[in-house]
């Protein structure tokens, strides 16, 4: 019994762990190669994202810990003229910041799951407010844009940014899909001299712009009695601002034509009294209609509020069908209309339209 004793202490006394042990929980890996040579830094998983995206700025809430390893998982810890060959520095902060800038992440299964469901969404969103139905003018739903997606076969990049995939799915939709959704224009607000004809012509032919309202404002005259303030204005190579009248025209137009107008605003003109500016991002229909096809009646007057006079009465609106552009089918139930859409023939009809068929 005395031997079993001395045995039990003796073993618990074996089991002692070392105090400078650190252990690294919940270890995200950073693996950059250089020179032949591989190192590792340990990261909190959930950080290095957020470090490479600007929104995390403290370098130690991204590291576990400074030290720049060869091999995290078994703690072999990197030499020192091997860091100086390979960063020309020893110090282990900015070599720590170089790997978190170009190395390879090593995440997981759920972590890249949820990464890459992140980024689905923000282009479902992108192009929810930039797209509209031909048609109807209407802003498309997140549903109706995740179906797009699906037609054309368009896959996430998790190594690219929401915008920019975005706006490369929106040229194939416009290419595949044109008959069913475009982009959605622009209004845009442009004051001019009057006597600028180019820019008067740009806008009603080449952009082919709808005009919503045209003004003309008179503008005080520029005295330059002064011979200094001529010479100064050679100086610069600037036109002089020409007394006249200020046109001031409204338009809605394509947003690939913003650029050009841009460059006539700012290059082309400068200093002639010429501005641009986008009065709505995004032009898209006001009225909304409802399942069966009817427009939404929308009250003015809150809920509760007395109104004077006799109630007004909506007048009947006129049913508007519903048709089917793959199939070229008109529907007049919305029920009808839904079950079309979830029939064999139109799916055969989509997939010929994607294909260009």
């Amino acid at each position: 019994a005395n031997k079993k004793q001395r045995q039990s202490s003796s073993t618990a006394m074996a089991l002692k762990q070392p105090v400078g042990q650190k252990r690294l929980t919940n270890v995200g890996v950073v693996r950059m190669k250089s020179h032949g040579i591989r190192f590792e830094i340990a990261c909190y998983k959930n950080k290095v994202l957020n470090w490479r995206e600007g929104i995390e700025k403290d370098l130690n809430e991204v590291l576990q810990t400074e030290t720049v390893f060869t091999n995290v998982s078994k703690a072999v810890i990197a030499k020192e003229k091997d860091l100086q060959k390979a960063f020309g520095t020893l110090d282990l902060p900015e070599i720590c910041k170089k790997i978190l800038k170009d190395g390879d992440v090593q995440v997981s299964d759920k972590e890249r799951e949820v990464h890459m469901e992140s980024l689905f969404k923000d282009i479902v969103q992108i192009l929810a407010e930039r797209l509209v139905h031909t048609e109807t003018g209407r802003q498309l739903t997140p549903v109706a844009t995740e179906s797009a997606l699906k037609s054309i076969g368009f896959s996430v990049q998790p190594d690219q940014p929401a915008k920019k995939q975005a706006l490369k799915a929106m040229e194939e939709i416009q290419k595949k899909l044109s008959g069913s959704f475009s982009r959605a224009k622009m209004r845009v607000r442009m004051t001019f001299p009057d006597h600028l004809e180019e820019i008067h012509k740009y806008v009603l032919e080449d952009c082919s712009a709808t005009i919503e309202k045209s003004e003309v404002a008179t503008t005080e005259p520029l005295n330059l009695e002064d011979e200094n303030d001529k010479s100064k204005a050679n100086e610069k190579n600037t036109p002089p601002k020409r007394s006249g009248t200020l046109r001031s025209l409204t338009f809605i137009c394509d947003p690939s034509h913003y650029r050009e107008l841009d460059r006539l605003a700012t290059k082309v003109h400068a200093g002639e009294n010429v501005s641009l500016h986008v009065v709505t991002q995004n032009v898209v229909s006001a009225t909304t209609t409802g399942l069966e096809g009817y427009p939404e009646e929308r009250s003015a007057a809150a809920p509760g509020t007395a109104t004077r006079g006799p109630a007004k009465t909506p007048k009947p609106v006129a049913k508007k069908g519903m048709r089917c552009s793959s199939c070229m089918a008109d529907f007049e139930d919305a029920g009808d209309y839904r079950s079309h859409c979830r029939s064999e023939w139109h799916n055969f009809n989509l997939k010929r339209k994607v294909n260009g068929l």
